[in-house]
């Protein structure tokens, strides 16, 4: 008797451990994970899976985007300048108004934008890291928060999303 309990003790504590284990999040951009803990994850909620009706999950298309050029340049854009209007990810409806975040560092923008893509995204593709001098160049061409909504209905198109 003494020794099943013992057994089931043991098995609820590894089955626990299995489970802790299994949602674990491995953090690879920890500055990006900082900034964004602290800026974005009020309204795209801790490990970015967003909040029904303002902010969409970043947890599925931010690695889909950040395949090619223009999805990159949306990704960067919408940090830095924002974007307000509506939105649909997967089926659902999003009334988003996202501050701008150019007052961020180069540095600390390609940081979240990691962290976002290859931290909460498991399907990143052959996407690479984004740095300082692909956010110095976005910066360079400054949009206001309609035009980055326009962009995000042409790079959202061409990715069949």
């Amino acid at each position: 008797m003494k020794t099943a309990s013992v057994l089931m003790a043991a098995l609820a504590a590894c089955a626990m451990s299995f489970a802790c284990g299994a949602f674990a999040q491995t953090v690879h951009y920890p500055g990006g994970k900082s900034t964004f803990d602290g800026k974005c994850a009020v309204c795209h909620q801790a490990g970015g899976k967003g909040m029904d009706g303002l902010a969409p999950p970043l947890v599925e298309y931010p690695g889909k985007y950040a395949g090619s050029p223009d999805g990159r340049a949306q990704l960067g854009h919408t940090v830095l300048y924002g974007m307000f209007g509506p939105i649909k990810v997967k089926e659902k409806s999003y009334n988003f108004k996202m501050p701008s975040f150019a007052s961020l560092s180069d540095e600390e923008i390609a940081d979240v934008l990691n962290y976002v893509v290859f931290d909460l995204n498991a399907q990143h593709g052959e996407a690479k890291p984004f740095d300082v001098a692909e956010v110095k160049a976005w910066r360079a061409g400054p949009l206001d928060q309609t035009a980055v909504h326009q962009h995000r209905e042409a790079v959202v198109k061409g990715l069949g999303l």
